[in-house]
């Protein structure tokens, strides 16, 4: 195998940990969760389901974007759309016609987005929608499931995350279990009539199991929540109306982002009239400057063009099927302890120890040696349009070689041994 040039990210590397805290600007992308000196510090450019590094090595991205690109990097249609409107401006000091298209767009799509606000970030959405909640019924505590954001109310109970979070914010947000009613009902036990949303991820690494998000829905109900998906990685990935309408489970608000514009920043947070109706006021404040950005408007507009024309949805699923089916024969033809999780548009590779701890040596192995192969990936992978087969079978033959590698290396108890740089450390979810 030849060997790769590197010598540009490792520049850049040190100069950016002269500068930027931890040499990165999101937490899944710093150079930490990477093995130092075999993983590239930083991607020059993307085409379709591919990047280059800025040494020029050719990766196949498995992880488009942390789930931002949906059709693939600079697709044709979303650079024509974001070329096109910058023309004309991409800010300005009142409402531009764009946003009102879009929020009508949305609103088609999605039968509960009786009104729709925009953000930048899924931060933004996320909390916008919290905020929102808390209007709505009059009360303070929230009960979540999963990651959203890094919003001081969502990383509150983050065991690693949340120091600089006053303890007074930690007292008001409670984690439920996914797949576990009994948790989210203890939450409404202990808390009665105090609980303004409940929040989640409608998909966590596995499905949801019958009857477990019509449950919830119903919990919140019953105790006076507002039930708020967070679908900003879902949404649009599972089907055009996202987890909502995949699971045909129905919540009273949604967050979306990510995929809902390929790449360009933009958030959405949409919900049922009646709840939404606290923003027309003052006194629920939810704005800035950057709100209703026109060149991801633009770009949202042009791709919800091209989904409503392509089966997107239905290709994410059958690539990522692909990819999962194919890994998870190779974990059981090599007998390595890892795993193929998750759903079809986002496939991940589990790596456990016996306690089922994050099993981070040989985690860092495999990432050591798919940067090796030109295999872009951080474990959670995201499909994009611009997948096809042959990709897939690409990054297939490419791992079987790894998984020989690993095999060896944990037969021989030499993963840590084998590694070319050291450790990565552990991400624990957030992106």
């Amino acid at each position: 195998m030849e060997k790769r040039k590197l010598e540009k990210s490792k520049l850049l590397l040190e100069r950016a940990e002269k500068v930027i805290p931890r040499a990165a600007q999101t937490l899944s992308k710093a150079p930490d969760q990477f093995v130092r000196g075999v993983s590239p510090y930083a991607i020059e450019r993307g085409e379709g389901c591919r990047v280059w590094d800025v040494d020029g090595n050719e990766y196949i991205d498995l992880a488009s974007s942390l789930g931002a690109i949906v059709l693939g990097h600079r697709h044709p249609v979303i650079e024509e759309a974001v070329a096109k409107q910058r023309k004309c401006g991409t800010l300005f000091s009142l409402p531009g016609d764009l946003e009102i298209e879009l929020a009508e767009r949305i609103s088609k799509i999605i039968p509960f987005a009786e009104r729709v606000r925009f953000g930048m970030n899924g931060s933004d959405a996320t909390t916008g929608a919290v905020r929102v909640a808390r209007a709505y019924t009059g009360r303070d505590h929230i009960a979540k499931c999963g990651y959203h954001g890094w919003s001081d109310w969502s990383i509150a109970t983050h065991p690693l995350r949340s120091k600089g979070v006053p303890q007074a914010v930690k007292n008001l947000t409670h984690e439920f279990s996914y797949n576990n009613l009994e948790s989210l009902k203890k939450i409404f036990d202990e808390y009665p009539n105090q609980i303004a949303a409940v929040t989640m991820e409608p998909v966590s690494t596995v499905l949801p199991e019958p009857g477990f998000l019509e449950g919830v829905k119903e919990l919140a109900r019953k105790n006076g929540a507002v039930l708020v998906f967070d679908e900003l990685i879902t949404g649009f990935r599972l089907a055009m109306g996202g987890a909502a309408e995949y699971f045909n489970v129905e919540p009273d608000m949604a967050c979306y982002g990510k995929a809902i514009c390929n790449g360009e920043p933009l958030s959405v947070f949409v919900g049922k009239k009646e709840i939404m109706s606290v923003l027309d006021g003052q006194d629920v404040f939810f704005s800035f400057t950057y709100a209703g950005y026109l060149p991801s408007i633009a770009a949202s507009l042009a791709m919800l063009d091209f989904m409503g024309k392509n089966e997107v949805q239905k290709k994410l699923w059958s690539t990522g099927n692909l990819l999962l089916k194919k890994y998870q024969a190779l974990a059981e033809k090599y007998d390595v302890p890892t795993k193929a999780m998750g759903i079809g548009p986002h496939p991940i590779f589990a790596f456990k120890d016996a306690q089922g701890a994050d099993n981070l040596a040989l985690k860092s192995l495999f990432l050591q040696e798919t940067a090796k192969r030109g295999i872009f990936t951080n474990c959670s992978n995201l499909m994009n349009y611009s997948h096809e087969i042959s990709d897939i079978e690409e990054v297939a033959g490419r791992l079987e070689e790894i998984f020989k590698i690993m095999e060896e290396a944990v037969s021989l108890n030499k993963v840590e041994v084998m590694l070319e740089g050291p450790m990565i450390r552990p991400r624990n979810k957030p992106q």
